[in-house]
């Protein structure tokens, strides 16, 4: 091979890892406004009523983003674009939980890949933890027990998957994060609704509605 052949090979590879790391450059500045608009949204449903307004951004966001991406399969498949997505998921998921009481399925959201999904699941628990601390502090403590025993759920159905690490990497770590969150909610809430009963039988004896 002539070295003036070897050099328009080295032409062609350069010129489309240019295309390809300007693409990734673009991307990374769209997603800038993906989890800006994640946390507004999520931030919106922890502590206000949901903003639709942040929803619809962040689904527009997100749209522009994907179609962007897909015109280069390394970036589709790049981590950097399952962590996107997944955080897409997690913001989407805990927004139609809380403002719909709904839980979007992975046909419903449609546009995700099945690993983003899965990871995105997981990232929820901690989101519906935090949801749940509230419900609390407003003296809502069947929904707080609720938002757990859903919480409770999403991960026993998610955990059985653990074998297809190889297809969802870092499913098992994911797990044993969330299984540690699980159990420390759990006795958090046992904790403080024992304390809540125990508070409420004492007020109760000492109007004479009960006796101890």
């Amino acid at each position: 091979m002539s070295n003036e052949n070897e050099v328009h090979v080295i032409n062609d590879v350069k010129t489309y890892l240019e295309i390809l790391s300007n693409a990734k450059e673009n991307a990374i500045k769209l997603s800038r406004d993906i989890l800006v608009y994640c946390r507004r949204l999520i931030i919106s449903c922890l502590y206000n009523d949901c903003n639709t307004e942040y929803a619809k951004k962040l689904e527009e966001a997100f749209s522009v983003f994907r179609k962007q991406v897909m015109q280069h399969p390394e970036l589709l498949y790049s981590n950097f674009y399952t962590s996107v997505e997944a955080e897409y998921v997690e913001a989407i998921t805990f927004y139609h939980i809380v403002a719909e009481n709904k839980f979007k399925t992975f046909n419903e959201l449609n546009i995700v890949r099945p690993a983003s999904y899965i990871l995105g699941l997981l990232d929820v628990i901690g989101e519906l933890k935090r949801y749940s601390l509230e419900l609390i502090e407003k003296d809502k403590y069947d929904e707080s027990l609720k938002i757990f025993k859903l919480a409770e759920k999403i991960f026993n159905e998610v955990s059985e998957l653990g074998h297809l690490e190889n297809v969802v990497p870092g499913l098992k770590r994911k797990i044993d994060v969330y299984r540690k969150v699980l159990d420390d909610w759990r006795e958090l809430l046992i904790d403080l609704l024992s304390r809540i009963r125990l508070v409420r039988t004492i007020e109760s004896a000492r109007t004479g509605q009960v006796k101890l």
